[in-house]
């Protein structure tokens, strides 16, 4: 009995809190209808005859990653809009088997571009939103005017994901989890997830508030993001080998101290397979660069939005003393 009551207890206690981080962090943007699901988007700046900019986040965020960073300085001189992906912030997820795929994402992201009147688009994809844009990339060669994979997880890696990501597809001790003990670890563990996600770089302050990150940690989002997490080996395995096909202008920004998506395994070797592709290698940064230097990657999308080609090649930025 005293078991149960503890689990009826953290049930109610994650049901209010979930509740109000949804009050807390309302949708910023409109929706768009794809796939019989509405996509959660935010627009910033003005349309004109210049290709606007496409905006995807990763893993365990929202598009409000976009707009505390590098969106509003953007929408000063462009059209930007940022989305939250199928089941993450305020996006419904499309009921597809395939839903998890990045390029199944792709083709929901292209419908909904399609949906809104915007044509060839420079696409940044950043984390598993890398994934996702190379997919864009490979599936749509004339539908974008240049690509960004910005910290990107682009190819399959060896080892396991998470320990909870397994435990979640449990359907008894999975929806427990996910209705009464989530909630209370993420207070422990969501500063040190923060701290661990920018390293060595400094978060800034108040970024889980700033970003709504308390919306990751409702069951549907939360069981949602899992899916994703646990099915990308396998998927960019398969989708990896097309990436010699990419014709888009690309441009490819990585810190070479990334410890999320390491820098050799993706960034780079998505550089090699690409032929004319820039790859930008920010020397001592982390997985977080349009948050901490997001000069450079403002500099790279207006460059893309101009129609210059890329400096092919391999260009070191911010001397540090630590090599990759």
């Amino acid at each position: 009995m005293v078991i149960v009551g503890l689990l009826v207890g953290m049930a109610l206690f994650s049901a209010v809190r979930n509740r109000r981080a949804e009050r807390t962090y309302p949708p910023v943007g409109r929706f768009v209808d794809v796939q019989g699901a509405r996509l959660h988007y935010y627009e910033m700046g003005t349309r004109t005859d210049r290709p606007s900019i496409v905006l995807i986040h990763g893993a365990s965020g929202n598009l409000r990653d976009f707009v505390v960073s590098i969106m509003p300085d953007l929408a000063r001189t462009h059209h930007v809009i940022a989305f939250d992906r199928p089941g993450h912030g305020w996006s419904e997820r499309v009921a597809r088997a395939d839903i998890s795929d990045p390029a199944a994402q792709a083709h929901i992201i292209h419908e909904a571009l399609a949906s809104l009147n915007i044509e060839k688009p420079v696409l940044l994809g950043h984390s598993w939103g890398g994934g996702l844009a190379a997919a864009y990339a490979l599936a749509y060669p004339d539908g974008l005017s240049g690509l960004l994979v910005l910290s990107g997880a682009t190819h399959a890696w060896e080892g396991k994901v998470a320990w909870y990501h397994g435990l979640i597809k449990a359907p008894i001790i999975g929806w427990l989890f996910l209705r009464t003990l989530l909630v209370p670890a993420s207070l422990k563990l969501t500063d040190q997830g923060v701290i661990g996600n920018f390293a060595p770089d400094r978060a800034p302050e108040g970024y889980a508030d700033s970003m709504g990150l308390a919306l990751l940690f409702r069951p549907k989002n939360f069981r949602h993001n899992s899916e994703d997490v646990r099915s990308l080996q396998n998927y960019l395995r398969a989708q990896s080998v097309g990436y010699g096909n990419i014709r888009v202008p690309t441009i490819v920004i990585t810190g070479n101290r990334d410890k999320t998506v390491w820098a050799k395994l993706h960034s780079y070797a998505l550089h090699e397979q690409i032929s004319g592709s820039e790859l930008i290698k920010l020397q001592g940064v982390g997985h977080m660069p349009h948050h901490v230097h997001g000069d450079i990657v403002r500099e790279a999308l207006d460059r893309l939005v101009r129609g210059e080609a890329p400096q092919a090649g391999t260009h070191v930025l911010l001397e540090a003393p630590v090599s990759s």
